[in-house]
């Protein structure tokens, strides 16, 4: 390859440098950061607003690799004698019709796709305005129900700021189901029973939530601890269908409870 050919071939390579969709990338996570800021206002839940941050961190490191990576061809060119002039020709874009104007960034697009990946679905959402207990209660049926799909959409359609409420819905009815079930308040030693208990019925409609993701939940429920990880779309899903699960459990009777702490050796 000639001084020339390599040049064209360079100055083609650095026209062709992903810049613009750096720029959609960025578009997407600002809008994503503005959700999720408006959402966290409203709730307890961590809602993965810092690793958000840090993804966008990542993406300004990316942009500046590549910027310098284009100044680095520029400046070879320059080395070789070839200068940083244009690209080579393209053939001519037919002026008969507009240039389509770029997709308008959905806001709601992480949480659909997160939504659609837990469930094991596949659909675009159909956003709906719906306050959160209503989507709760929506939920808890489609939960004892057993539909999956219903329970897929329902979430997926309430978007991020209606979602990211329900764990402050589900955490204190997991609580007061543990403690029925128990015949005690619940403590972090009864989470592992519990998550064997309700893990099958959880993962039927959110195939996503991990055993672990189910032991997490219910530790920030029972004993009132931090958030179930930071995966906020993950947390909404778990909590009305654990909720589902709970209510299956039998009911220690106040006299099984009893008879129960008296058996217990004492040290």
């Amino acid at each position: 390859m000639d001084v020339a050919a390599l040049a064209g071939s360079l100055k083609a390579l650095a026209a062709d440098l992903p810049f613009p969709a750096f720029d959609t990338a960025d578009r997407h996570f600002e809008a994503a950061q503005s959700e999720l800021a408006e959402a966290a206002r409203e709730s307890n839940a961590e809602v993965g607003l810092h690793k958000l941050g840090s993804a966008r961190e990542r993406l300004d490191a990316a942009r500046t690799r590549l910027a310098e990576a284009s100044e680095a061809v520029d400046d070879y060119l320059a080395a070789i004698g070839a200068g940083a002039g244009p690209a080579p020709a393209q053939a001519a874009p037919d002026r008969g019709a507009p240039a389509a104007a770029p997709p308008p960034v959905d806001p709601r697009q992480w949480w659909t796709d997160r939504v659609n990946e837990l469930c094991d679905r596949a659909g675009d959402a159909e956003p709906e305005k719906v306050p959160p207990t209503r989507l709760f209660n929506d939920l808890l049926k489609a939960a004892g129900e057993g539909n999956a799909d219903a329970y897929c959409k329902r979430l997926r359609d309430a978007g991020p700021e209606t979602g990211v409420k329900l764990p402050g819905l589900a955490w204190p009815l997991v609580r007061s189901l543990a403690a029925e079930h128990l015949g005690r308040n619940p403590n972090a030693s009864d989470v592992p029973v519990l998550r064997d208990k309700c893990v099958a019925k959880v993962r039927a409609l959110v195939p996503g939530a991990e055993p672990l993701h189910v032991a997490e939940a219910l530790a920030s429920a029972c004993t009132l601890g931090a958030g179930a990880g930071d995966d906020a779309a993950r947390t909404a899903a778990i909590g009305p269908v654990l909720v589902a699960a709970m209510h299956r459990l039998p009911r220690q009777r106040p006299q099984d409870a009893h008879e129960t702490t008296e058996r217990r050796p004492r040290t």
